[in-house]
Protein backbone atom coordinates (compact mmCIF):
# COMPACT_ATOMS: atom_id res chain seq x y z
CA UNK A 1 0.00 0.00 0.00
CA UNK A 2 1.51 3.03 -1.55
CA UNK A 3 2.09 6.17 0.90
CA UNK A 4 -0.51 8.89 0.93
CA UNK A 5 1.38 12.38 0.06
CA UNK A 6 0.42 15.66 1.15
CA UNK A 7 -0.90 17.83 -1.55
CA UNK A 8 1.51 21.31 -2.40
CA UNK A 9 -0.27 24.28 -2.97
CA UNK A 10 0.94 27.68 -4.68
CA UNK A 11 -0.37 31.16 -4.23
CA UNK A 12 -1.12 33.27 -7.28
CA UNK A 13 -1.57 36.48 -6.20
CA UNK A 14 -4.27 38.16 -8.29
CA UNK A 15 -3.25 40.95 -10.71
CA UNK A 16 -4.41 43.97 -9.47
CA UNK A 17 -5.64 46.37 -11.83
CA UNK A 18 -7.05 50.09 -11.77
CA UNK A 19 -7.15 51.37 -14.70
CA UNK A 20 -5.31 54.36 -13.41
CA UNK A 21 -3.51 55.05 -16.59
CA UNK A 22 -6.17 53.96 -18.89
CA UNK A 23 -8.69 55.56 -20.64
CA UNK A 24 -12.73 55.56 -18.97
CA UNK A 25 -14.92 52.84 -20.14
CA UNK A 26 -17.04 54.71 -22.05
CA UNK A 27 -13.70 55.54 -24.07
CA UNK A 28 -12.98 58.98 -23.10
CA UNK A 29 -10.02 60.05 -21.67
CA UNK A 30 -9.41 59.96 -18.18
CA UNK A 31 -10.15 63.39 -16.29
CA UNK A 32 -6.84 63.70 -14.20
CA UNK A 33 -5.81 66.57 -11.58
CA UNK A 34 -2.68 66.82 -9.37
CA UNK A 35 -2.41 68.36 -6.03
CA UNK A 36 0.93 69.88 -4.88
CA UNK A 37 1.86 71.54 -1.52
CA UNK A 38 4.45 73.23 0.22
CA UNK A 39 4.64 74.03 4.05
CA UNK A 40 6.28 77.03 4.47
CA UNK A 41 7.17 80.28 3.28
CA UNK A 42 10.97 79.84 3.23
CA UNK A 43 11.93 81.41 -0.15
CA UNK A 44 14.28 78.17 -0.12
CA UNK A 45 11.07 76.08 -0.80
CA UNK A 46 9.88 78.07 -3.72
CA UNK A 47 11.68 76.25 -6.36
CA UNK A 48 10.22 73.03 -4.80
CA UNK A 49 6.74 74.38 -5.48
CA UNK A 50 7.48 75.53 -8.87
CA UNK A 51 9.30 72.49 -9.98
CA UNK A 52 5.98 69.88 -8.60
CA UNK A 53 3.75 72.06 -10.33
CA UNK A 54 5.73 71.82 -13.70
CA UNK A 55 6.46 68.45 -12.82
CA UNK A 56 2.73 67.41 -13.06
CA UNK A 57 1.59 69.60 -15.85
CA UNK A 58 4.35 67.67 -18.26
CA UNK A 59 3.66 64.13 -16.74
CA UNK A 60 0.13 64.28 -17.23
CA UNK A 61 0.39 66.08 -20.91
CA UNK A 62 2.09 63.15 -21.97
CA UNK A 63 -0.23 60.40 -21.33
CA UNK A 64 -2.96 59.92 -24.48
CA UNK A 65 -5.23 58.28 -22.36
CA UNK A 66 -5.79 61.30 -19.79
CA UNK A 67 -6.97 64.64 -19.82
CA UNK A 68 -4.89 67.87 -17.88
CA UNK A 69 -7.92 69.27 -15.61
CA UNK A 70 -5.70 71.77 -13.27
CA UNK A 71 -3.21 71.88 -10.82
CA UNK A 72 -3.96 72.23 -7.33
CA UNK A 73 -1.93 73.75 -5.12
CA UNK A 74 -1.01 75.48 -1.49
CA UNK A 75 1.85 77.54 -1.23
CA UNK A 76 3.11 78.07 2.56
CA UNK A 77 0.30 76.53 4.02
CA UNK A 78 0.72 73.31 6.78
CA UNK A 79 -0.80 70.33 6.14
CA UNK A 80 -2.20 69.20 9.57
CA UNK A 81 -5.79 71.05 8.72
CA UNK A 82 -7.16 71.75 5.73
CA UNK A 83 -8.91 75.16 7.45
CA UNK A 84 -6.62 77.39 5.27
CA UNK A 85 -5.93 74.89 2.05
CA UNK A 86 -7.87 77.21 -0.39
CA UNK A 87 -6.62 74.65 -3.07
CA UNK A 88 -7.30 71.62 -1.45
CA UNK A 89 -10.35 73.12 -0.66
CA UNK A 90 -11.44 73.43 -3.99
CA UNK A 91 -9.81 70.21 -5.25
CA UNK A 92 -12.58 68.44 -3.20
CA UNK A 93 -15.22 70.70 -4.20
CA UNK A 94 -14.58 69.80 -8.20
CA UNK A 95 -14.56 66.01 -7.43
CA UNK A 96 -18.15 66.26 -6.19
CA UNK A 97 -19.38 67.92 -8.84
CA UNK A 98 -18.12 65.49 -11.14
CA UNK A 99 -15.39 67.15 -12.72
CA UNK A 100 -12.15 64.78 -12.11
CA UNK A 101 -11.64 61.27 -12.22
CA UNK A 102 -8.30 60.77 -10.87
CA UNK A 103 -5.79 62.84 -8.34
CA UNK A 104 -2.18 62.60 -8.19
CA UNK A 105 0.15 63.53 -5.86
CA UNK A 106 3.75 63.30 -4.57
CA UNK A 107 3.11 61.95 -0.68
CA UNK A 108 0.80 61.04 1.74
CA UNK A 109 2.26 64.00 3.81
CA UNK A 110 1.48 66.43 1.12
CA UNK A 111 -2.28 65.47 0.76
CA UNK A 112 -2.48 65.26 4.52
CA UNK A 113 -0.64 64.94 7.90
CA UNK A 114 -3.68 64.50 9.59
CA UNK A 115 -4.81 60.99 9.79
CA UNK A 116 -8.39 61.16 10.06
CA UNK A 117 -8.75 63.84 7.39
CA UNK A 118 -6.25 61.96 5.49
CA UNK A 119 -8.83 59.04 5.27
CA UNK A 120 -11.68 60.49 5.03
CA UNK A 121 -11.22 62.07 2.35
CA UNK A 122 -9.70 59.42 0.51
CA UNK A 123 -12.82 57.20 1.41
CA UNK A 124 -15.38 59.71 0.64
CA UNK A 125 -14.00 60.10 -2.79
CA UNK A 126 -13.26 56.36 -3.34
CA UNK A 127 -17.18 55.97 -2.96
CA UNK A 128 -17.77 58.44 -6.06
CA UNK A 129 -15.00 56.23 -8.38
CA UNK A 130 -12.51 58.97 -7.96
CA UNK A 131 -8.78 57.28 -6.72
CA UNK A 132 -6.24 59.21 -5.56
CA UNK A 133 -2.47 58.03 -6.57
CA UNK A 134 0.63 58.48 -3.95
CA UNK A 135 4.01 58.96 -5.92
CA UNK A 136 6.63 58.08 -3.36
CA UNK A 137 4.67 55.79 -1.57
CA UNK A 138 3.76 54.04 -5.12
CA UNK A 139 0.05 53.54 -3.20
CA UNK A 140 -3.30 53.47 -5.76
CA UNK A 141 -6.60 54.36 -3.36
CA UNK A 142 -8.90 52.28 -6.09
CA UNK A 143 -6.39 49.07 -4.80
CA UNK A 144 -8.50 46.95 -2.51
CA UNK A 145 -5.11 46.42 -0.34
CA UNK A 146 -4.01 50.12 -0.02
CA UNK A 147 -6.65 50.67 3.53
CA UNK A 148 -4.01 49.21 5.74
CA UNK A 149 -1.19 51.07 4.32
CA UNK A 150 -2.69 54.06 4.27
CA UNK A 151 -4.05 54.06 7.63
CA UNK A 152 -0.88 53.21 8.81
CA UNK A 153 1.22 55.28 6.67
CA UNK A 154 -0.87 58.47 7.14
CA UNK A 155 -0.71 57.93 10.84
CA UNK A 156 3.06 58.45 10.15
CA UNK A 157 2.66 61.12 8.31
CA UNK A 158 0.48 62.82 11.59
CA UNK A 159 3.63 61.75 14.08
CA UNK A 160 6.24 63.51 12.03
CA UNK A 161 3.92 66.70 11.83
CA UNK A 162 3.60 66.36 16.13
CA UNK A 163 7.45 65.57 16.07
CA UNK A 164 8.39 68.86 13.95
CA UNK A 165 5.87 70.96 16.17
CA UNK A 166 7.58 69.95 19.45
CA UNK A 167 10.75 70.21 17.70
CA UNK A 168 9.94 74.09 16.64
CA UNK A 169 8.28 75.11 20.18
CA UNK A 170 11.61 74.09 21.73
CA UNK A 171 14.30 76.00 19.49
CA UNK A 172 11.36 79.03 19.90
CA UNK A 173 11.65 78.63 23.77
CA UNK A 174 15.25 78.71 23.51
CA UNK A 175 15.22 81.71 21.56
CA UNK A 176 12.62 83.31 24.62
CA UNK A 177 15.55 82.21 26.79
CA UNK A 178 18.54 84.49 25.15
CA UNK A 179 16.60 87.13 25.02
CA UNK A 180 15.00 86.81 21.53
CA UNK A 181 11.85 87.64 20.71
CA UNK A 182 10.71 88.60 17.03
CA UNK A 183 8.61 91.02 16.65
CA UNK A 184 7.12 92.20 13.05
CA UNK A 185 6.49 95.80 12.38
CA UNK A 186 4.21 96.07 9.71
CA UNK A 187 1.90 96.79 11.72
CA UNK A 188 3.46 97.94 14.38
CA UNK A 189 2.82 101.23 15.29
CA UNK A 190 6.09 103.46 16.37
CA UNK A 191 9.02 101.10 15.13
CA UNK A 192 10.31 99.75 12.05
CA UNK A 193 12.79 97.03 11.28
CA UNK A 194 16.27 97.83 9.94
CA UNK A 195 18.74 96.12 7.67
CA UNK A 196 20.30 93.88 11.24
CA UNK A 197 16.39 93.03 11.79
CA UNK A 198 16.91 95.57 15.14
CA UNK A 199 13.75 97.58 16.27
CA UNK A 200 14.45 100.88 15.82
CA UNK A 201 11.90 104.26 16.31
CA UNK A 202 9.78 105.58 14.11
CA UNK A 203 9.92 109.49 15.37
CA UNK A 204 6.95 110.50 13.59
CA UNK A 205 4.84 107.08 14.10
CA UNK A 206 6.22 107.64 17.67
CA UNK A 207 4.63 111.19 18.69
CA UNK A 208 0.86 109.39 18.56
CA UNK A 209 1.91 106.67 21.06
CA UNK A 210 3.14 109.41 23.30
CA UNK A 211 0.11 111.51 22.39
CA UNK A 212 -2.05 108.42 23.12
CA UNK A 213 -0.52 107.89 26.66
CA UNK A 214 -0.12 112.11 27.26
CA UNK A 215 -4.09 112.37 26.68
CA UNK A 216 -4.87 109.24 28.79
CA UNK A 217 -3.04 110.53 31.57
CA UNK A 218 -4.90 114.02 31.46
CA UNK A 219 -8.12 112.33 31.65
CA UNK A 220 -9.97 111.45 28.55
CA UNK A 221 -11.42 108.03 28.06
CA UNK A 222 -10.11 106.10 24.76
CA UNK A 223 -13.38 106.87 22.50
CA UNK A 224 -12.20 110.45 23.24
CA UNK A 225 -8.96 109.76 21.95
CA UNK A 226 -9.71 107.76 19.16
CA UNK A 227 -12.25 110.61 17.98
CA UNK A 228 -9.44 113.09 18.49
CA UNK A 229 -6.91 111.18 16.07
CA UNK A 230 -9.51 110.68 13.26
CA UNK A 231 -10.47 114.88 13.60
CA UNK A 232 -6.77 115.16 13.26
CA UNK A 233 -6.39 113.05 10.12
CA UNK A 234 -3.83 110.63 12.16
CA UNK A 235 -3.83 107.02 10.30
CA UNK A 236 -4.28 103.51 11.95
CA UNK A 237 -0.80 101.20 11.53
CA UNK A 238 -2.94 99.17 9.11
CA UNK A 239 -3.22 102.98 7.67
CA UNK A 240 -6.90 102.93 8.36
CA UNK A 241 -9.03 106.76 9.03
CA UNK A 242 -10.86 104.78 11.47
CA UNK A 243 -9.61 104.59 15.33
CA UNK A 244 -11.66 102.53 17.64
CA UNK A 245 -11.43 102.68 21.27
CA UNK A 246 -10.04 99.35 21.52
CA UNK A 247 -7.42 100.28 18.90
CA UNK A 248 -6.36 102.61 22.12
CA UNK A 249 -6.88 100.53 24.60
CA UNK A 250 -4.43 98.12 23.71
CA UNK A 251 -1.33 100.78 22.71
CA UNK A 252 -2.25 101.78 26.29
CA UNK A 253 -1.63 98.25 27.40
CA UNK A 254 1.35 97.07 25.34
CA UNK A 255 4.34 96.57 27.11
CA UNK A 256 6.42 96.64 24.23
CA UNK A 257 6.14 100.75 23.81
CA UNK A 258 8.31 100.51 27.03
CA UNK A 259 11.12 98.41 25.52
CA UNK A 260 10.14 95.09 27.16
CA UNK A 261 8.61 91.81 25.55
CA UNK A 262 6.69 89.66 27.38
CA UNK A 263 6.70 86.32 24.81
CA UNK A 264 4.02 83.66 24.85
CA UNK A 265 0.95 86.00 25.32
CA UNK A 266 -1.28 83.26 22.90
CA UNK A 267 -0.31 79.80 22.87
CA UNK A 268 -1.28 76.99 20.17
CA UNK A 269 -3.72 74.27 22.18
CA UNK A 270 -3.72 71.61 19.09
CA UNK A 271 -0.82 70.79 16.36
CA UNK A 272 -3.86 70.03 14.19
CA UNK A 273 -5.72 72.57 14.32
CA UNK A 274 -3.62 75.22 15.04
CA UNK A 275 -6.24 76.89 17.29
CA UNK A 276 -4.56 79.28 19.10
CA UNK A 277 -5.60 80.82 22.79
CA UNK A 278 -4.73 83.43 25.59
CA UNK A 279 -1.67 82.07 27.75
CA UNK A 280 -3.66 81.77 31.19
CA UNK A 281 -0.72 80.54 33.03
CA UNK A 282 -0.97 77.33 30.91
CA UNK A 283 2.44 77.61 29.50
CA UNK A 284 5.79 79.74 30.81
CA UNK A 285 5.88 83.22 29.54
CA UNK A 286 9.36 85.27 29.27
CA UNK A 287 9.50 89.15 29.82
CA UNK A 288 12.36 90.52 27.88
CA UNK A 289 13.44 93.79 29.34
CA UNK A 290 15.35 96.31 27.76
CA UNK A 291 14.75 94.81 24.39
CA UNK A 292 14.60 97.54 21.96
CA UNK A 293 14.42 101.25 22.16
CA UNK A 294 11.68 102.29 24.39
CA UNK A 295 9.11 105.31 23.29
CA UNK A 296 7.01 105.38 26.90
CA UNK A 297 8.94 105.95 30.34
CA UNK A 298 8.33 103.47 32.62
CA UNK A 299 7.00 106.03 35.23
CA UNK A 300 4.16 106.47 32.45
CA UNK A 301 3.36 103.68 31.74
CA UNK A 302 2.39 102.79 35.49
CA UNK A 303 0.61 105.45 35.44
CA UNK A 304 -1.65 104.52 32.68
CA UNK A 305 -1.97 101.04 33.89
CA UNK A 306 -3.03 102.65 37.68
CA UNK A 307 -5.46 104.82 35.79
CA UNK A 308 -7.16 102.31 33.31
CA UNK A 309 -7.93 100.21 36.56
CA UNK A 310 -8.91 102.70 38.35
CA UNK A 311 -11.76 103.03 35.69
CA UNK A 312 -11.89 99.38 35.14
CA UNK A 313 -13.11 99.09 38.85
CA UNK A 314 -15.96 101.36 38.58
CA UNK A 315 -17.76 98.91 36.77
CA UNK A 316 -16.84 96.03 38.55
CA UNK A 317 -17.46 96.84 42.32
CA UNK A 318 -18.77 93.65 43.68
CA UNK A 319 -22.09 94.61 45.67
CA UNK A 320 -22.93 97.35 42.60
CA UNK A 321 -22.58 100.42 45.71
CA UNK A 322 -19.96 102.30 43.52
CA UNK A 323 -20.63 100.81 40.07
CA UNK A 324 -20.28 103.72 37.36
CA UNK A 325 -19.16 104.26 33.87
CA UNK A 326 -16.50 105.93 33.61
CA UNK A 327 -16.36 109.47 32.29
CA UNK A 328 -14.64 112.58 30.91
CA UNK A 329 -17.31 115.22 30.61
CA UNK A 330 -15.74 116.99 34.10
CA UNK A 331 -12.89 116.73 36.08
CA UNK A 332 -15.61 115.97 39.13
CA UNK A 333 -17.11 112.61 37.25
CA UNK A 334 -16.10 109.33 39.18
CA UNK A 335 -13.54 111.61 41.34
CA UNK A 336 -16.48 112.31 44.19
CA UNK A 337 -18.58 110.34 46.21
CA UNK A 338 -21.12 110.92 48.70
CA UNK A 339 -19.70 110.71 52.73
CA UNK A 340 -23.25 109.82 53.76
CA UNK A 341 -23.93 106.52 52.21
CA UNK A 342 -20.99 105.75 49.78
CA UNK A 343 -22.25 106.46 46.45
CA UNK A 344 -21.22 108.30 43.66
CA UNK A 345 -21.61 112.03 43.48
CA UNK A 346 -23.14 112.90 39.97
CA UNK A 347 -23.75 115.78 37.77
CA UNK A 348 -27.13 117.68 37.55
CA UNK A 349 -28.25 120.69 35.90
CA UNK A 350 -31.42 122.15 38.28
CA UNK A 351 -33.39 125.09 38.30
CA UNK A 352 -34.01 127.87 40.78
CA UNK A 353 -35.69 131.09 40.98
CA UNK A 354 -34.54 134.86 41.91
CA UNK A 355 -36.53 137.65 41.75
CA UNK A 356 -39.37 135.79 39.86
CA UNK A 357 -37.62 135.06 37.25
CA UNK A 358 -36.32 131.22 36.62
CA UNK A 359 -32.57 130.43 35.72
CA UNK A 360 -30.41 127.52 35.58
CA UNK A 361 -27.36 126.18 37.65
CA UNK A 362 -25.23 123.00 37.78
CA UNK A 363 -24.59 121.10 40.88
CA UNK A 364 -23.32 117.58 42.07
CA UNK A 365 -25.24 115.45 43.86
CA UNK A 366 -25.59 111.67 45.56
CA UNK A 367 -26.78 109.47 42.71
CA UNK A 368 -29.07 107.74 45.21
CA UNK A 369 -30.77 111.33 45.22
CA UNK A 370 -30.43 111.80 41.33
CA UNK A 371 -32.79 108.67 40.77
CA UNK A 372 -34.59 107.73 43.65
CA UNK A 373 -36.28 105.02 42.05
CA UNK A 374 -33.03 102.93 41.14
CA UNK A 375 -31.19 103.21 44.73
CA UNK A 376 -33.66 103.30 47.71
CA UNK A 377 -31.44 104.75 50.20
CA UNK A 378 -32.55 107.57 52.46
CA UNK A 379 -29.66 109.88 52.22
CA UNK A 380 -29.50 113.00 53.72
CA UNK A 381 -26.75 114.48 51.44
CA UNK A 382 -27.51 117.98 49.98
CA UNK A 383 -26.39 119.19 46.88
CA UNK A 384 -23.17 121.85 46.14
CA UNK A 385 -22.98 124.17 43.32
CA UNK A 386 -20.46 123.41 40.69
CA UNK A 387 -19.22 127.03 41.19
CA UNK A 388 -18.74 126.68 44.75
CA UNK A 389 -16.65 123.78 44.70
CA UNK A 390 -14.55 125.37 41.80
CA UNK A 391 -14.13 128.17 43.57
CA UNK A 392 -13.56 126.83 46.81
CA UNK A 393 -10.97 124.55 45.31
CA UNK A 394 -8.74 126.96 43.80
CA UNK A 395 -8.83 128.82 46.99
CA UNK A 396 -7.29 125.80 48.61
CA UNK A 397 -4.70 125.92 46.14
CA UNK A 398 -4.10 129.75 47.27
CA UNK A 399 -4.01 128.28 51.13
CA UNK A 400 -1.71 125.22 49.74
CA UNK A 401 1.32 127.91 48.26
CA UNK A 402 0.93 129.88 51.06
CA UNK A 403 1.71 127.13 53.75
CA UNK A 404 3.83 125.00 51.63
CA UNK A 405 6.23 124.32 54.36
CA UNK A 406 3.46 122.27 56.34
CA UNK A 407 2.13 120.81 52.75
CA UNK A 408 6.16 119.18 52.15
CA UNK A 409 5.59 118.05 56.07
CA UNK A 410 2.99 115.96 55.42
CA UNK A 411 3.54 114.76 52.23
CA UNK A 412 6.75 114.00 53.35
CA UNK A 413 5.34 111.70 56.02
CA UNK A 414 2.94 110.36 54.13
CA UNK A 415 6.07 109.45 51.39
CA UNK A 416 8.10 107.71 54.38
CA UNK A 417 5.02 105.69 55.28
CA UNK A 418 4.86 103.81 52.12
CA UNK A 419 8.44 103.96 51.31
CA UNK A 420 10.72 101.07 52.16
CA UNK A 421 12.59 100.91 55.29
CA UNK A 422 17.03 100.56 54.92
CA UNK A 423 16.78 96.81 55.71
CA UNK A 424 14.17 96.22 53.13
CA UNK A 425 16.07 97.99 50.60
CA UNK A 426 18.64 96.36 51.38
CA UNK A 427 16.93 93.18 50.44
CA UNK A 428 15.49 94.04 47.37
CA UNK A 429 19.24 94.68 46.43
CA UNK A 430 20.02 91.30 47.37
CA UNK A 431 17.03 90.09 45.75
CA UNK A 432 18.08 91.79 42.59
CA UNK A 433 21.63 90.54 42.75
CA UNK A 434 20.40 86.76 43.15
CA UNK A 435 17.65 87.26 39.96
CA UNK A 436 20.39 87.97 37.86
CA UNK A 437 22.58 85.62 39.25
CA UNK A 438 20.53 83.05 37.66
CA UNK A 439 19.64 84.82 34.78
CA UNK A 440 22.99 84.36 34.11
CA UNK A 441 22.90 80.68 35.08
CA UNK A 442 19.80 79.95 32.62
CA UNK A 443 21.33 81.73 29.77
CA UNK A 444 24.39 79.38 30.19
CA UNK A 445 22.97 76.23 30.48
CA UNK A 446 20.45 77.46 27.29
CA UNK A 447 23.68 78.09 25.29
CA UNK A 448 25.12 74.44 26.46
CA UNK A 449 22.01 72.41 25.66
CA UNK A 450 21.23 70.35 22.44
CA UNK A 451 18.58 68.40 21.44
CA UNK A 452 20.43 64.96 22.62
CA UNK A 453 20.66 66.38 25.96
CA UNK A 454 17.58 68.56 26.51
CA UNK A 455 15.90 66.87 29.24
CA UNK A 456 18.95 67.07 31.19
CA UNK A 457 19.24 70.66 30.94
CA UNK A 458 15.31 71.39 30.69
CA UNK A 459 15.06 69.99 34.17
CA UNK A 460 17.90 72.09 35.53
CA UNK A 461 16.63 75.28 33.74
CA UNK A 462 13.01 74.16 35.44
CA UNK A 463 14.51 74.26 38.87
CA UNK A 464 16.50 78.07 38.43
CA UNK A 465 12.59 79.44 36.81
CA UNK A 466 11.04 77.97 40.28
CA UNK A 467 13.86 79.54 42.25
CA UNK A 468 13.38 82.69 40.49
CA UNK A 469 10.20 82.97 40.42
CA UNK A 470 10.12 82.79 44.35
CA UNK A 471 12.86 85.72 44.79
CA UNK A 472 11.09 87.53 41.82
CA UNK A 473 7.46 87.51 43.86
CA UNK A 474 9.23 88.95 47.11
CA UNK A 475 11.00 91.76 44.92
CA UNK A 476 7.94 92.64 42.99
CA UNK A 477 5.92 92.63 46.44
CA UNK A 478 8.74 95.34 47.56
CA UNK A 479 8.72 97.21 44.19
CA UNK A 480 5.49 97.97 44.28
CA UNK A 481 5.97 99.61 47.59
CA UNK A 482 8.83 101.82 46.60
CA UNK A 483 6.99 102.47 43.50
CA UNK A 484 3.86 103.58 45.56
CA UNK A 485 6.15 106.03 47.23
CA UNK A 486 8.39 107.00 43.75
CA UNK A 487 4.74 108.11 42.66
CA UNK A 488 3.71 110.31 45.30
CA UNK A 489 6.88 111.83 44.80
CA UNK A 490 6.37 112.86 41.15
CA UNK A 491 3.01 113.74 42.32
CA UNK A 492 3.82 115.97 45.20
CA UNK A 493 6.28 117.74 42.45
CA UNK A 494 3.50 118.09 39.96
CA UNK A 495 1.56 119.99 42.59
CA UNK A 496 4.03 122.07 43.47
CA UNK A 497 4.72 123.08 40.39
CA UNK A 498 0.86 124.03 39.94
CA UNK A 499 1.47 125.69 42.92
CA UNK A 500 4.38 128.26 41.66
CA UNK A 501 2.23 128.84 38.36
CA UNK A 502 -0.78 130.78 40.06
CA UNK A 503 -0.60 134.07 39.80
CA UNK A 504 0.43 135.60 43.15
CA UNK A 505 -2.84 136.91 44.88
CA UNK A 506 -3.02 139.38 47.71
CA UNK A 507 -4.32 137.54 51.05
CA UNK A 508 -8.15 137.65 51.53
CA UNK A 509 -8.53 139.80 54.44
CA UNK A 510 -6.72 142.75 52.31
CA UNK A 511 -9.66 141.93 49.34
CA UNK A 512 -11.73 141.98 52.03
CA UNK A 513 -13.48 145.39 50.93
CA UNK A 514 -13.75 144.41 47.13
CA UNK A 515 -15.39 140.76 47.72
CA UNK A 516 -17.97 141.84 45.48
CA UNK A 517 -16.23 142.85 43.04
CA UNK A 518 -13.85 140.32 42.45
CA UNK A 519 -14.56 136.50 41.73
CA UNK A 520 -11.09 135.16 42.81
CA UNK A 521 -8.76 133.45 40.65
CA UNK A 522 -10.45 131.37 37.60
CA UNK A 523 -11.34 128.00 37.87
CA UNK A 524 -8.02 125.13 36.28
CA UNK A 525 -9.70 121.74 35.68
CA UNK A 526 -6.16 120.67 34.73
CA UNK A 527 -5.11 121.68 37.92
CA UNK A 528 -7.85 119.32 39.73
CA UNK A 529 -7.59 116.33 37.32
CA UNK A 530 -3.92 116.08 37.61
CA UNK A 531 -3.42 116.18 41.36
CA UNK A 532 -6.46 115.32 42.90
CA UNK A 533 -7.22 111.39 43.46
CA UNK A 534 -10.45 111.06 45.42
CA UNK A 535 -12.93 113.43 47.08
CA UNK A 536 -15.86 112.79 49.32
CA UNK A 537 -18.67 115.80 50.30
CA UNK A 538 -21.08 115.10 53.43
CA UNK A 539 -24.36 116.27 54.45
CA UNK A 540 -22.63 119.75 55.61
CA UNK A 541 -21.38 120.53 52.39
CA UNK A 542 -18.00 119.74 53.74
CA UNK A 543 -15.51 118.56 50.72
CA UNK A 544 -12.51 115.96 51.83
CA UNK A 545 -9.86 115.36 49.12
CA UNK A 546 -7.39 113.19 49.02
CA UNK A 547 -4.43 114.11 46.80
CA UNK A 548 -2.50 111.84 44.61
CA UNK A 549 0.81 113.33 46.82
CA UNK A 550 -0.92 111.68 49.76
CA UNK A 551 -1.96 114.62 51.56
CA UNK A 552 -5.71 115.16 52.58
CA UNK A 553 -7.54 118.50 53.14
CA UNK A 554 -10.79 119.70 53.19
CA UNK A 555 -13.00 122.93 52.80
CA UNK A 556 -16.56 124.45 52.90
CA UNK A 557 -18.19 124.11 49.45
CA UNK A 558 -20.77 127.31 50.39
CA UNK A 559 -22.25 129.01 47.41
CA UNK A 560 -21.36 132.70 48.01
CA UNK A 561 -24.92 134.90 47.87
Amino acid sequence: MSEKRSPKVRVIPAKVRTGRNEANDDGAKKRVAAYARISTNDPSQAGSYDLQVAYYTDFIKSNPNWKLVKIYADDGISGTSIKNRLGFQNLIKDCYEGKIDYILTKSISRFARNTLDCLKFIRELKALGIGIYFEKENIDTLDTKSELFLTILSSMAQEESRSISLNTKWSIMKRFQRGNAHIPTTYFLGYDTDENGNLVINEEEAAVIRRIYSECLAGKGTALIAKGLMKDGILTARGNKKWTPDAVYKILTNEKFTGSALTNKTITIDYLSHKRIRNDGREQQYFIKEHHPAIISEEDWNAVQQELKRRNDMLRNPDGKYAQNYSNRSCFSNILYCAECGHPIVRRRMSSQKNGEKYLFTAWHCRTKTHPQKYKEDCKARYVWESALESEFMNLLSDLKAGKAELLQDAQQVIDEHDLSPTEKERQLNLAAQIKQINEQIQKLTEQSNSSLANIYEASINHLYYEQELLQAEYDELDERRQTSKDMERHLETLLSYLNSLDERESFEEQESFEEEEEGPAFQEEIFRQVVQKGTINKDLKVTLEFKCGITRSFIANRKK
